[in-house]
C-alpha cells in the first residue's frame, strides 16, 4: 500500500477522532442504544407479563362442588362462593381491582352429574365455564392454574393410562434450538441496519462534506495521486465502520438474554468457530457497504445531496435485509453471489446451525470481489474533474 494512501487514511482518521464526544457517539451508540433499549424493554415486558408470584390466586365460583374444595386448596389456589355470576363488565372491574382473579361457573349438582355421565351416550358432557382476563397477568395465570385443577381432576376419575410418567427426557429440541431461533430473528436484520445507517453519515460527511466545504479542492490539488485520496478515504471509513459493527455486535448480543430472557437465549451454545465466522461475514460486509456509500457520496455535491441519494439505497438495504428473515436459510449456492443478501443469509445459516461451508465462502469472496470493483470504482470517479469539481 503506498505511503501516500496511509497519509490520507491517518488524516481522515484523525479528523474523525479529533471531535472525541462525536467519535464515540458514532461509533458506541449504536451498541449502547441497542443493549439499554432492549434490556429495558426485557426488564418491562417480563413485569408487564409476569403474575404475582407471592399472592395465591383468588377464584370466584358458583355452584362450588365439594369435590373441587379441597383440590384447589392443595393446588394453592383460593375459592371465593358466588351467588351468581356478574355480567362482563362487573368481572372486568372487580378482576381489575384485584378483588379475584378469574370466575368459574359449574353445573347445578356437578359430582352427581359427573358420576353419572356415560361417554358412549352421546350426550354432552357436564361443562365448566371459565372467565378471566388474558391481558392481566395475575388473572390469565389464574385462569391456567384453575384449568391444570379441573384437567387433574377429570383424569384422576378415569385414569387408564399415564403420558410421559417414565421420568425420562421427552423433549426433542436442543437449547441451541430455541436460542437459535430468536437470534436469527433479531440479530442479521439489525446488524445490517445499523451498520449502514452509521457508516452513512460518515462517509457522507468525508466525501460530499469535504466537497461542500471546498476542502476536497485544496485536497486535490497535491501532488497525492488521486487514486492514493480514493483509497486512503475508503481505508478510514472501512475501520470506522468495523468498529461501529463490533459495537453493535456486542450491544445485540449482550442484549439479548434481557430482552427474551437467560432461559429462553442462552448465548453458550455458540462457540468460538460461529462467532468466527459471524466476524468474516461481519467484516466482509462492511466492505461492501461502506464501498456502496462512498460511492453514492461521491456522486454528490453537497451532504444534503448525499443524504437524498442514500435514502432509497437505505430503503433498499433495509428490503434485503427484511427479506433475507423470512423462508429460513437458502441452501442453493447462486443465492450466495447476491452482495448484502448474501451476508443475511450466512448469518442466517451460521447463527441457526444450518450453513454450508461453501456458500459462506462464496459469500465472503463475492463481497470481496464487489469490493475491489467498487474500488476501482471510486478511483476512476475521483479521476473525473467533472464529478469531483461539480457544484
Amino acid at each position: 500500500m503506498r505511503g501516500s494512501t496511509l497519509t490520507i487514511a491517518k488524516k481522515e482518521l484523525a479528523r474523525f477522532f479529533a471531535n472525541r464526544v462525536s467519535a464515540v457517539v458514532s461509533i458506541v451508540l449504536p451498541g449502547l442504544l441497542i443493549f439499554v433499549m432492549w434490556t429495558f424493554m426485557g426488564d418491562a415486558m417480563s413485569t408487564m407479563f409476569a403474575p404475582d408470584e407471592t399472592a395465591r390466586p383468588t377464584v370466584a365460583v358458583v355452584n362450588e362442588p365439594a369435590s373441587i374444595a379441597g383440590a384447589a386448596e392443595t393446588a394453592g389456589i383460593d375459592i371465593v362462593p358466588e351467588a351468581a355470576l356478574p355480567d362482563a363488565a362487573q368481572m372486568r372491574e372487580r378482576i381489575e381491582a384485584g378483588e379475584v382473579r378469574a370466575f368459574a361457573v359449574f353445573p347445578t349438582d356437578f359430582d352427581e352429574a359427573v358420576a353419572a355421565y356415560d361417554p358412549a351416550s352421546g350426550m354432552p358432557a357436564p361443562q365448566v365455564e371459565l372467565y378471566a382476563n388474558s391481558t392481566d397477568a395475575d388473572s390469565s395465570h389464574a385462569a391456567t392454574l384453575f384449568t391444570a385443577l379441573l384437567d387433574s381432576y377429570e383424569s384422576s376419575l378415569s385414569n387408564r393410562f399415564d403420558i410421559n410418567a417414565g421420568g425420562g427426557t421427552y423433549e426433542l429440541a436442543e437449547e441451541r434450538d430455541l436460542a437459535s431461533t430468536i437470534v436469527v430473528t433479531i440479530v442479521p436484520f439489525m446488524l445490517i441496519i445499523l451498520l449502514f445507517t452509521s457508516v452513512m453519515s460518515i462517509a457522507a460527511e468525508s466525501v460530499a462534506g469535504e466537497k461542500e466545504r471546498g476542502t476536497m479542492a485544496t485536497l486535490l490539488a497535491t501532488p497525492i495521486r488521486r487514486r492514493d485520496i480514493a483509497l486512503g478515504k475508503l481505508l478510514a471509513i472501512t475501520l470506522i465502520g468495523l468498529l461501529v459493527a463490533a459495537s453493535s455486535m456486542i450491544g445485540i448480543f449482550a442484549s439479548l438474554p434481557s430482552m427474551f430472557g437467560s432461559a429462553m437465549v442462552d448465548l453458550n451454545v455458540y462457540g468460538l468457530v460461529e462467532y468466527v465466522e459471524v466476524a468474516l461475514v461481519i467484516v466482509s460486509t462492511t466492505l461492501v457497504v461502506v464501498m456502496l456509500i462512498t460511492i453514492v457520496s461521491t456522486l454528490a455535491s453537497s451532504m444534503k445531496e448525499a443524504s437524498m441519494y442514500l435514502t432509497p439505497v437505505m430503503i433498499l438495504v433495509m428490503l434485503v435485509a427484511v427479506l433475507g428473515m423470512f423462508g429460513g436459510t437458502q441452501t442453493d449456492s447462486w443465492y450466495y453471489f447476491i452482495p448484502l443478501y448474501n451476508s443475511v443469509q450466512c448469518l442466517n445459516g451460521i447463527l441457526s446451525f444450518n450453513f454450508q461451508p461453501l456458500n459462506v465462502v462464496i459469500c465472503i469472496v463475492t463481497n470481496l470481489v464487489v469490493t475491489g470493483v467498487g474500488v476501482l470504482v471510486l478511483q476512476r470517479m475521483f479521476d473525473s474533474e467533472r464529478l469531483m469539481f461539480r457544484r
